[in-house]
């Protein structure tokens, strides 16, 4: 379905994106079995109870059971009005109810919804995980993922807020439609059990060796990484003992950044997992969760020793220039392109 971009973006069928607020405030009752919720409009996307201050960090088990909130309380699509429920108040529109279901501070629409999400393979997507299309100036839409409806894996099963006159429901996708959108996966979304994973440690001033039969927190810690990077090492969270699940784990992570396959979490590819994410350049003076996962790296590939602390200082840049200089990088102490590479590839 085509739509023209004018002063604001116009709903269609596959269609819902964000346009001006309302000035006018109304309020309904959608009631479904014992759950009732309101529905109303505002000149802005004020905090109710439930609503979130910040993104939320969810399972994939959380992010299905708020999706199914709306679907079992029918909301109406729409690009003007908002809904209120447990989890907080958000824009009826195909953005609004990913938002909603990713647990989001606001109600994003398609053309910044990718600032908290990543581009993934269609054969990665897991329950929770999005199908997304923004085309300037003609179709935009995106829809949560559920599972697949055929063993090809060309038929996506959704929930999503799809036009007027429809309600949030579950919907099978024909291949055609599938083969259109392009897969993306929350940020925040976390693999196995929050309860666990959530509090596991992944910092550490060493990452020895780890083979089948290990135990401890290390062990937890290789497993929440290895699962934050899509494998499965078990179905009830990190259990702190390196079994065959996680040796299997492991060697898939090997293959995929060109690790020899061999099962046990060595230096490398503590590098590798501990890497992983975004590449920004960084360097003394920068803080944030890339310098975090430098120096936790910088620890597994060199025995750096540092506190991993976020902060990029001097000791952080002459382990950074030990890094470099043993792997034949200019070691100018800043980590960029170059260096990112090489850590995410377990040198």
């Amino acid at each position: 379905m085509r739509v023209s971009v004018r002063s604001s973006l116009v709903a269609s069928a596959a269609l819902a994106v964000l346009v001006a607020m309302p000035t006018a405030a109304t309020a309904t009752t959608a009631t479904s079995g014992a759950a009732t919720a309101t529905i109303e409009t505002s000149q802005d996307q004020a905090q109710t109870a439930g609503h979130p201050t910040t993104n939320l960090k969810l399972t994939r088990a959380d992010i299905l059971k708020r999706s199914k909130s709306w679907i079992d309380e029918r909301v109406p699509y729409s690009q003007s009005s908002f809904h209120t429920n447990q989890y907080g108040r958000y824009r009826q529109d195909c953005s609004g109810f990913v938002s909603m279901s990713w647990g989001l501070r606001d109600s994003r629409w398609t053309g910044n919804l990718m600032e908290v999400a990543t581009r993934i393979s269609k054969a990665d997507l897991l329950p929770g995980d999005a199908l997304f299309l923004h085309q300037s100036g003609g179709t935009q839409h995106v829809a949560l993922f559920v599972r697949w409806a055929d063993s090809a894996k060309t038929q996506a099963v959704v929930r999503e807020q799809y036009r007027t006159g429809t309600v949030a429901s579950e919907r099978t996708w024909s291949a055609s439609r599938t083969s259109r959108f392009q897969a993306i996966r929350y940020k925040n979304v976390i693999e196995g059990d929050a309860r666990t994973c959530a509090v596991v440690n992944e910092n550490h001033l060493r990452y020895p060796k780890l083979d089948q039969g290990a135990t401890g927190e290390l062990v937890k810690a290789a497993q929440c990484l290895l699962t934050s990077a899509g494998f499965n090492t078990g179905a009830d969270g990190p259990s702190g003992t390196f079994d065959e699940t996680t040796a299997n784990a492991t060697k898939q992570f090997q293959v995929k950044v060109g690790l020899p396959a061999s099962g046990s979490v060595d230096s490398r590819t503590w590098t590798a997992l501990l890497s992983r994410g975004g590449t920004p350049q960084v360097q003394d003076g920068s803080s944030g969760d890339a310098v975090v996962r430098v120096q936790r790296s910088l620890n597994a590939a060199v025995g750096a020793g540092l506190n991993v602390d976020g902060l990029f200082g001097p000791k952080t840049t002459a382990a950074v220039k030990q890094y470099q200089s043993s792997r034949g990088l200019a070691a100018d102490g800043i980590v960029g392109p170059n260096t990112w590479k090489a850590l995410q590839a377990g040198k």
